[in-house]
């Protein structure tokens, strides 16, 4: 049990638990059965899970998502990624080494704080590919649907648009509402509710058991403890594992504490739920990774581990902007187009703008910029990249780099998912946002009366050449990016660090693969998987 002294110290009037705490010294002075670093997609139901049960310490870098309009509100969606700063802001930016400037979720709940709000789950043949109990993952998703999820029954002007489109360009069948995975059109759920609000992973803390659970916020764990290897064998040699015992973390004034798991019990864990960025990260700087790269920052070994931070992903995206004609009002993404066989998702957005804001607007109005945005995202790329330490401070960014387009059938895929946005452009549901009547184009690319705003599909989308070099250009990020502690490599199949005992990852960070059109949804559903997982080990 948790302490009430400890309940008490609660960070924000906002927020509607009591067990949040920004109380570091308070926080140290007791033991856990788990230490879980990062609340965030995974951690929050995987904390909640085992509270139930167990004592738990959440410990996140980041502050509280309640009464943050930007956070709360859909209209909001996307002003946070663009008000960052080093250590304090709930999206913290980085430039990775191939020239994009990305974001991280630094706030109770992660990226589910940030996102466009889209839930889909992952295909039965990924939840098989992964070696997860198929019953025990429809259980998991059904969890957190109960809480946090909601059917989305109005489609914009816009998005019916592009639902329509997307049929008309022959992406069937026609699904329906389905949270699952299917090839066709779709529309799916969203995390946003019917008044619009905003219900992120740190909502899952409502499964919580109060009195076994504290959420420290504002905290950075900088080192993940190890007690010393078993000692010396008879020939001379090492039995037993590096067991993980505690972490060493900092508040937001940097002082420094240090946070143990129970010495009693052979079952306590750290479990590292900080992201396909932290994670890795954090697992370098406690001394798991590959040798030679710690040596350079005088890092101690624990496990030599070459496979940390190698093999990450982004999911590229390329897109293209339109003005409309006529007021839109502002909506996230409803609707999905997942191409037959090819791994490929076609997706849409609306917004409304100052037209101070927006450049090559055409707009006839004098204070607001109406558009719509289409874009691919390409899932399962072939290309990958890999992290390393920038520095041995925590709360610095990492080096990192995805290399996206860099293997050759990646950038194929690309051409045929930009040739299905010329498809549907092409069709009559989308031509209603011409601002002239114009003829459609014979190739397709229906540039005719359309007003892009930033690059437009080339004329000539037959073109091999000038669709690539498009893709080349239009290169973003669908914020889906995943990798670096790959179960098989870094991690167990019971998602256990190799080489050390009492230490596991669960998080993107595991994923080779994104699953689905948005990942967040398996990726809370993992978390309460795992918990329940670990809850039946210790039956």
């Amino acid at each position: 049990m948790v302490s009430s002294d400890l309940l008490k110290s609660s960070c924000n009037a906002a927020t509607p638990f009591v067990f949040m705490s920004v109380d570091g010294e308070r926080a140290a002075a007791k033991r856990y059965d788990y230490i879980v670093i990062g609340g965030g997609t995974a951690g929050c139901p995987l904390a909640a899970t085992l509270s139930t049960k167990y004592s738990v310490l959440v410990i996140e870098r980041g502050g509280s998502p309640y009464g943050v309009s930007d956070i709360e509100n859909a209209g909001a969606f996307g002003n946070l990624l663009g008000e960052t700063d080093k250590y304090t802001s709930p999206a913290q930016s980085f430039v990775t080494e191939d020239g994009l400037t990305l974001a991280r979720g630094r706030v109770l709940g992660g990226g589910t704080a940030l996102n466009a709000g889209f839930y889909s789950r992952a295909s039965s043949e990924y939840v098989r590919h992964m070696g997860w109990n198929e019953t025990l993952v429809k259980e998991s998703y059904e969890w957190v649907e109960k809480q946090n999820v909601f059917r989305q029954d109005h489609l914009s002007k816009w998005s019916l648009a592009f639902r329509n489109g997307l049929l008309e360009a022959g992406v069937v069948p026609y699904n329906g509402y389905t949270l699952d995975h299917l090839e066709g059109t779709k529309i799916s759920a969203s995390t946003f509710d019917s008044k619009g609000k905003r219900h992120t992973a740190a909502d899952l803390l409502n499964s919580a058991k109060p009195s076994n659970i504290v959420v420290l916020l504002n905290a950075t764990v900088s080192r993940i403890l190890f007690s010393s290897p078993a000692s010396q064998g008879k020939k001379g040699g090492f039995f037993g594992k590096p067991k993980a015992r505690g972490v060493k973390f900092m508040d937001v004034h940097g002082r420094s504490y240090r946070a143990f798991l129970k010495e009693s019990s052979h079952s306590s864990e750290v479990i590292v739920c900080a992201g396909s960025i932290g994670s890795p990260q954090l697992l370098l700087l406690s001394g798991i990774g590959p040798s030679k790269h710690l040596k350079e920052f005088n890092i101690s070994l624990v496990v030599n581990l070459p496979s940390v931070g190698r093999g990450i992903q982004d999911s590229p995206r390329a897109t293209i902007t339109l003005q409309s004609p006529t007021p839109l009002e502002f909506s996230s993404i409803q609707a999905v187009g997942i191409l037959k066989g090819s791994h490929t998702y076609i997706e849409s957005s609306s917004f409304v703008q100052p037209a101070s804001t927006v450049n090559g607007s055409q707009s006839s109005q004098p204070k607001n910029v109406y558009g719509g945005n289409i874009f691919e995202k390409l899932a399962f790329p072939l290309s990958r990249g890999e992290l390393w330490l920038r520095s041995s401070d925590p709360r610095d960014n990492p080096y990192v780099r995805y290399n996206y387009y860099s293997h050759p059938v990646d950038l194929q895929r690309c051409v045929k998912g930009a040739r299905m946005i010329a498809k549907v452009l092409n069709t009559e549901s989308l031509r209603k946002f011409a601002y002239t009547t114009g003829s459609k184009s014979s190739n397709g690319a229906a540039a005719n009366g359309f007003h892009f705003i930033g690059p437009a599909l080339p004329q000539n989308t037959w073109n091999n050449t000038a669709m690539a070099q498009f893709c080349r250009d239009t290169v973003n990020t669908m914020w889906h990016f995943h990798g670096g502690c790959h179960v098989g490599s870094v991690v167990t199949h019971k998602y256990q660090v190799k080489g050390v005992n009492n230490l596991r990852i669960v998080d993107g960070s595991t994923f080779k693969d994104c699953p689905g059109t948005n990942p967040q949804a398996t990726t809370m559903m993992l978390g309460r998987y795992m918990g329940m997982k670990i809850l039946q080990e210790r039956l």
